[in-house]
C-alpha cells in the first residue's frame, strides 16, 4: 500500500475519495488539528467528541479488557482512515482506546455534526462504512497474526503497515514501543529485529528502522499482510476532478 495514492489537497484517502458534493457538504465542519504523541482521541466507555481524519502520523486502536488489566493493539490508522467507528455505527460509547503513537496532523469534525451530515447524505455515510469494513479486516488479520504468526512475521507485518502510513524511508521506533504494540517482551523484539536485519530486510540503528526490502518483508509475513491493503485499494480511489 506504500505510496498507493498521491492524494490531492484533501490529504486523507477517505476525504479524497468523496464526491465533490459530499466533500462540499462536510468541508465547512472540518477543522485542522495537530496530533501529539500519546494524545487520547477516544477513551473506552466515554462519549466520542470528535472524529479525526489523519493526514500524517500514526494512530493505534487499543482493545481493553473489562477489568482494564489487559491491553492489546487491534489495529492502526493513518492517512487512509478515520476514527469514530462507534459514531458512524450509532453505537456509542466507544469500547476501545485510541492513542496517537507517531505525531502528525489532519482534520477533525464534531461527532454531532458528523451524525447530522450522515443523515443528510447516505453516500457520505457509505464511504465511512467502507472504511470500517476495511478496518475490521485489518483487525481480523491482526488476531490471526497474533494467534498463528511467529514474532518475526508479526513484526514484519507491523513494520509494513507503519511504513504504509508514515512518509519517508524510515521509522523512529524504540524496542519498548514495538514490544508494547506487539504484546511481547522487549528482548523478543530485539531478537526479531536482528533476524530481519540479518536477512537484509531492514536496517536498524538507535531506534531508526529503515525498510530495505519491502517485497522480502511481505514474503516473511507468509500471507499475514496484504488482505486489508488490497481491499483498501479496491474500495477507495482518490477523486481529483469535480465529480
Amino acid at each position: 500500500m506504500k505510496n498507493a495514492a498521491r492524494l490531492n489537497s484533501r490529504g486523507n484517502l477517505i476525504l479524497s475519495s468523496l464526491s465533490l458534493a459530499d466533500y462540499e457538504l462536510l468541508e465547512p465542519y472540518l477543522e485542522t488539528v495537530q496530533f501529539r504523541t500519546r494524545d487520547c482521541l477516544e477513551q473506552t466507555n466515554k462519549k466520542v467528541e470528535r472524529i479525526y481524519f489523519p493526514y500524517r502520523g500514526l494512530i493505534s486502536v487499543i482493545a481493553v479488557s473489562q477489568n482494564k488489566r489487559h491491553e492489546s493493539e487491534a489495529g492502526i490508522i493513518g492517512w487512509e482512515g478515520m476514527t469514530g467507528a462507534s459514531v458512524v455505527l450509532r453505537s456509542e460509547p466507544a469500547l476501545t482506546n485510541i492513542f496517537v503513537q507517531i505525531p502528525g496532523d489532519g482534520r477533525a469534525v464534531l461527532a454531532g455534526d458528523l451524525s447530522m451530515l450522515m443523515a443528510k447524505s447516505s453516500t457520505l455515510r457509505d464511504a465511512f462504512l467502507k472504511h470500517i469494513y476495511v478496518f475490521l479486516i485489518q483487525a481480523a488479520n491482526t488476531a490471526l497474526a497474533n494467534a498463528r504468526g511467529r514474532l518475526d512475521q508479526r513484526l514484519a507485518r507491523w513494520l509494513l503497515m507503519a511504513d504504509d502510513r508514515v512518509p519517508g524511508d524510515g521509522l523512529q521506533l524504540t524496542h519498548e514501543f514495538l514490544a508494547f504494540m506487539l504484546g511481547v517482551r522487549r528482548a523478543g523484539v530485539t531478537i526479531a529485529l536482528q533476524h530481519l536485519e540479518s536477512q537484509g530486510l531492514i536496517a536498524n540503528s538507535r531506534g531508526h528502522i529503515r525498510l530495505i526490502d519491502r517485497s522480502g518483508l511481505e514474503q516473511c509475513c507468509d500471507g499475514l499482510y496484504g488482505v486489508a491493503e488490497r481491499e483498501l485499494s479496491r474500495l477507495f480511489a482518490p477523486r481529483y476532478g469535480g465529480e
